[in-house]
């Protein structure tokens, strides 16, 4: 008997968690996926969850998995890379910080489920997801001004409790309500989120981050709005003044258009050509066309010909939905899976789950041919693909 998700489980939840040891080796090839999420508190607490997804090819892997779940969710069984490996963690960071921390045992919550992946009403492939969640209490620490600060948080007397993460890992640390993005972090956020995907090491001092309360940050989700003199809200500030200077570029675009057609008016009237006039109305059939595409956009009247046209957004900038909108953009529109995959580096796993929930919000069009799945742009005619792209 294979004995896959008990092997597993007894090896991964955390393989990366072993204080004092070195960055984590490979996980069991039957792992698809190892997800640390880190729900920041604004009392400096954390909410963490480990996700431990796994693939099920077949009946047996089902039952198996289904066995040992309801024993992990009663608490009938447990991993010696479970919570019990945070909360060593905890005691050896409490004792480099001299800050209190504990992992209570009424946070703990375990939960396992089977995920169906489908296709136009057909189940397409399953996989099983354990979830093991706890609160880290006084995780960051907190001043008297509410700034909270990391910079310790992973320390222990002999380094770090997190020395890295395997490929398949990822740690996701969520900025704290009401904080928005970090004011400093060793990486850039994106909407207020610190994400990093194994494989990957981490030296002691790595995660030098700070939240400060209101604070928007790169990427934040502030949910405090700023305001200007007499409480207007800066938003509304800085709305009013874009208006602004696009009506004056508009402006500014009409008043050089008048100068060239100035010629041909008299007295400020523009001038109304005869039946005979043949070139005075060429001239001002031209000038007609002129000035259609000197006001088609603000943007275009304020920008001079000989600029270049601005460079493509750094992936790395980009939210995951929005990488995989400027790969289409990139290939005219529609691309196979299988390279989106090897464009982006994901697992097949994140991209079919990705485009499946982009599939739902209408953002991307999903067409099974063959073993193939297609993805194009809602406004796509598929109809128009070439065989060779199917």
């Amino acid at each position: 008997m294979r004995c896959r998700v008990p092997v597993l489980l007894c090896a991964l939840l955390v393989t990366a968690l072993v204080v004092g040891a070195t960055p984590a080796a490979a996980q069991p090839a039957t792992t698809e996926e190892t997800r640390l999420e880190v729900q920041l508190q604004d009392d400096g607490d954390a909410r963490w969850t480990v996700v431990a997804v796994v693939p099920l090819e077949d009946e047996e892997d089902i039952e198996e998995f289904q066995s040992f779940a309801n024993a992990f969710e009663s608490g009938e069984r447990d991993f010696d890379l479970g919570v019990e490996t945070f909360r060593r963690a905890a005691e050896e960071t409490s004792a480099a910080t001299g800050r209190e921390m504990r992992i209570p045992q009424d946070s703990t919550d375990r939960n396992a489920v089977i995920v169906n992946e489908t296709e136009d009403g057909e189940v397409i492939s399953q996989r099983g997801e354990f979830r093991l969640s706890f609160t880290w209490t006084s995780f960051a620490r907190q001043d008297t001004s509410g700034t909270l600060y990391l910079q310790d948080s992973f320390n222990t007397t002999n380094g770090t409790w997190l020395p890295g993460l395997s490929d398949g890992q990822t740690l996701v640390l969520k900025s704290p309500p009401g904080y928005g993005g970090p004011s400093t972090s060793p990486i850039a956020p994106r909407a207020g989120e610190l994400r990093w995907d194994g494989p990957q090491t981490f030296e002691p001092g790595y995660f030098d981050i700070v939240y400060e309360p209101g604070n928007g940050g790169p990427g934040g989700t502030d949910t405090e709005t700023p305001v200007g003199p007499g409480g207007i809200q800066l938003s509304t500030l800085l709305l009013f003044g874009a208006v602004v200077l696009s009506a004056a570029a508009l402006l500014l675009g009409l008043y050089l258009l008048w100068q060239r057609r100035d010629g041909e008016t008299d007295g400020g009237v523009e001038a109304t050509p005869s039946a005979t006039d043949g070139p005075s109305a060429t001239t001002t059939t031209e000038s007609d066309e002129t000035a259609g595409v000197g006001t088609s956009t603000d943007d275009e009247t304020a920008t001079d010909e000989g600029d270049e046209p601005e460079p493509p957004t750094d992936p790395e900038l980009l939210s995951d939905e929005e990488r995989v909108e400027q790969l289409l953009e990139r290939n005219g529109g529609r691309m196979k899976q299988a390279n989106i995959v090897k464009e982006t580096g994901w697992s097949n796993a994140k991209v079919s789950q990705l485009l499946s929930s982009m599939d739902e919000a209408g953002r991307i069009e999903k067409l099974r041919i063959g073993r193939e799945n297609l993805i194009s742009f809602p406004d796509e005619q598929l109809g128009e693909f070439d065989d060779d792209e199917a």
